[in-house]
C-alpha cells in the first residue's frame, strides 16, 4: 500500500525461479505452488490458465450441485451427496496447483449465499464459505509444509508494508466489531454476522495480499467480478421473461427482478461494485490504435458484458443503484479525459446542462423521488427512509459508544417475528411526532437495517467502529489519487491496464458509497 510496496509483476509467481533460479540454485524443490513452467504439452500458457479456471469452476459447481437438497428436487439434487466428493477432491488438487487462480475466482460464488450446501449432519455452508475455507486450508497446509520457503511467504514487515496505513483502522474496526458481540441482545445472530461480514472478508483480504502477486492475478479478480455480474444478469433476464408471474408484487405495486437474491436492491448493490469496472474498461486508454481490430475487440467485449447488466438494473427499479451508477459513470468519464482544457469545458457543459434540467423539471424530479415508489397509502420509500434514519439516530442517542451489536437492529427497531423482543423498547416511528400522520413503517417491521451505511455501522458497532470505517474510506481515496497520479506520471503501454483497473475499483467504491446513503453498502455472502 505504501510507496515501498512490492510492485505487481506481469509473469506468474515463480516462473523466473524455474530452472536455474534461486530455489534451484539452493537445491530447494520447486513443487507446487511454485510455477516451474511445466505445463501440458502443446498448450500455451494462456490456454493452460483458461483450462485451470474452467476446471476450478466446473469442479466446485459439480460438488455444490450434486446432492444439494437446498437447491430443489431435481435429479442431480436428489443424488447421494457422497457422489460429489470426487469433484471436491479435483477442486482441492487444482487449488494446490494454482492457488492464486482459485482465490481470484472466488467472487463468482458470492451471489449464492442463500443456497447452502450441507457438509455434515445439520452443518451447512454457503458456496463462498466453502471456497474460502478450502483456499485457506490449502494455503495453511502449503505454509506448514514449506514454512519460509512457501512461494507466497511474506515476513511481518512485508505484510505490514502491503497493508500500509490501513492496518490501524482495520484493527480498530475489527476490535469494535468484536466488542459489539458482548453488548448484542441476540448473540447468535451477532456471531454469525461477525463471521460473515468481518472475519471472512478479512481472511480473504489476507489471502489476496499473500497470493495475488501479478497483474494477471488482479485482472482475473476484476474479470471474475464482471463475470459474477453477468451471471446474475442472465438469471435475472430468464426470471423476467419466463417466470414473471412468480415475482412478488411489492408494496409500491411493482414486480422487481431479484434473481437469486431476496431483494432487487441486492442486485443493484452487486452491480455498484461490478458495472464501474466495465465502464472503466470501455473508457480506458488503449495501447492499440483506433483503426485496429485489437482496439475494438476489447471495447466491444466490455460493452457486450455491460449491456445485459444495465438492462437487468433497469428491471430491478432500484433508484439508489441508478443514481449511484450514474455518479460513477460521470466520475469515470471525467477522470478518463486526459486534457485539462477539455475536462474543464466538459465539466462546465455538464453543470450548465444539469442546472437547466433541474430548473425545467424540478417538479417532475421531486415527484419521481417522493411519489413514484409509493405504497397503497401513498407513502413513498423516500419518506419512509427519513423516518427510518430518525429511528436509527434515536437508537444511537441511547447507545452511541458500542452500538447494539451486529445484525441486532431488528431486536430493537420493531416487534417482529425474526427477533421477537416484546420486553424491549422499540424505536420504530409509527407516526410523525408533529403531524401524527402515519409513516407506514409499521407495515414493514422487518426492515433489516437503517438504509444508510454510516448509520448502519454506528448502530451495529458504535462510534469507534464508525470512526475506523470513515478513516478507511479517506485512506482509500488518498491511495486512489496517489496510485492514479503515479501511473499516469510514469505511463507505459504495460501500465495502461493498471490504470483502468484502478479507475474501475475507485468508481465501484464511489457507487457503493453513494447507494450506501439510502441503502446498504455491504455485499452479502
Amino acid at each position: 500500500m505504501s510507496s515501498q510496496s512490492i510492485p505487481l509483476r506481469d509473469t506468474a509467481h515463480g516462473e523466473n525461479e524455474a530452472g536455474n533460479g534461486d530455489h534451484a540454485a539452493l537445491g530447494r524443490p520447486t513443487d507446487p505452488p511454485v510455477d516451474n513452467g511445466k505445463r501440458i504439452r502443446g498448450i500455451t500458457p494462456f490456454w493452460h490458465d483458461r483450462f485451470i479456471e474452467i476446471s476450478l469452476v466446473l469442479s466446485m459447481t459439480a460438488y455444490y450441485v450434486i446432492g444439494n437438497v437446498h437447491l430443489g428436487t431435481g435429479f442431480l439434487f436428489a443424488l447421494n451427496p457422497l457422489l460429489s466428493l470426487p469433484f471436491l477432491l479435483v477442486f482441492v488438487v487444482l487449488c494446490w496447483y494454482r492457488l492464486p487462480i482459485a482465490i481470484a475466482l472466488l467472487p463468482l460464488t458470492l451471489p449464492f449465499y442463500f443456497y447452502q450446501k450441507t457438509i455434515f449432519s445439520h452443518y451447512s455452508l454457503s458456496l463462498a464459505e466453502l471456497t474460502l475455507g478450502i483456499c485457506l486450508l490449502v494455503a495453511l497446509l502449503q505454509l506448514g509444509l514449506r514454512r519460509s520457503n512457501w512461494s507466497y511467504w511474506l515476513s511481518w514487515p512485508e505484510l505490514r508494508d502491503r497493508l500500509g496505513p490501513f492496518s490501524i483502522p482495520i484493527f480498530v474496526f475489527f476490535l469494535a466489531a468484536t466488542l459489539s458481540i458482548f453488548v448484542a441482545y441476540d448473540k447468535v445472530s451477532a456471531l454469525r454476522y461477525y463471521r460473515e461480514e468481518v472475519i471472512d472478508p478479512l481472511l480473504y483480504l489476507m489471502l489476496a495480499l499473500y497470493c495475488l502477486r501479478t497483474r494477471n492475478d488482479v485482472t482475473r479478480l476484476l474479470l471474475a467480478m464482471l463475470g459474477t455480474g453477468l451471471m446474475v444478469a442472465l438469471i435475472g433476464v430468464i426470471q423476467f421473461f419466463d417466470f414473471r408471474n412468480t415475482l412478488q408484487l411489492e408494496s409500491d405495486g411493482v414486480r422487481r427482478v431479484h434473481a437469486m437474491y431476496g431483494s432487487a436492491n441486492s442486485i443493484g448493490l452487486l452491480f455498484d461494485y461490478v458495472l464501474p469496472i466495465g465502464f472503466a474498461w470501455i473508457a480506458a486508454k488503449s495501447p492499440f490504435t483506433l483503426n485496429t481490430w485489437a482496439f475494438w475487440k476489447k471495447k466491444l467485449f466490455a460493452v457486450a458484458v455491460c449491456v445485459p447488466l444495465l438492462y437487468v438494473l433497469f428491471l430491478t427499479q432500484s433508484l439508489g443503484s441508478w443514481i449511484a451508477l450514474a455518479v460513477a459513470a460521470v466520475f469515470i468519464a471525467a477522470i478518463s479525459i486526459r486534457q485539462r482544457k477539455v475536462l474543464l469545458i466538459a465539466v462546465a457543459i455538464f453543470v450548465v446542462a444539469l442546472g437547466i434540467v433541474l430548473f425545467l423539471f424540478h417538479t417532475r424530479i421531486t415527484n419521481f423521488f417522493f411519489h413514484s415508489h409509493v405504497d397503497i397509502h401513498q407513502v413513498s420509500t423516500t419518506t419512509k427512509r427519513l423516518y427510518l434514519w430518525e429511528s436509527a439516530l434515536n437508537m444511537i442517542h441511547d447507545s452511541p459508544w458500542f452500538g447494539y451489536g451486529m445484525d441486532n437492529w431488528l431486536c430493537h427497531y420493531s416487534v417482529n417475528k425474526i427477533c421477537f423482543t416484546p420486553q424491549l423498547h422499540h424505536y420504530l416511528i409509527a407516526s410523525d411526532p408533529v403531524t401524527h400522520v402515519s409513516t407506514d413503517l409499521k407495515f414493514e417491521p422487518n426492515l433489516s437495517h437503517p438504509h444508510n451505511v454510516f448509520l448502519h455501522v454506528w448502530v451495529s458497532i458504535g462510534s469507534f467502529g464508525l470512526l475506523a470505517f470513515i478513516v478507511v474510506l479517506i485512506l482509500f481515496a488518498w491511495l486512489f489519487i496517489r496510485m492514479l497520479s503515479n501511473l499516469r506520471a510514469n505511463e507505459t503501454k504495460e501500465s495502461l491496464s493498471l490504470q483502468w483497473m484502478t479507475i474501475g475499483v475507485g468508481g465501484a467504491m464511489l457507487a457503493a458509497m453513494v447507494q450506501g446513503q439510502v441503502d446498504s453498502a455491504f455485499l452479502e455472502q
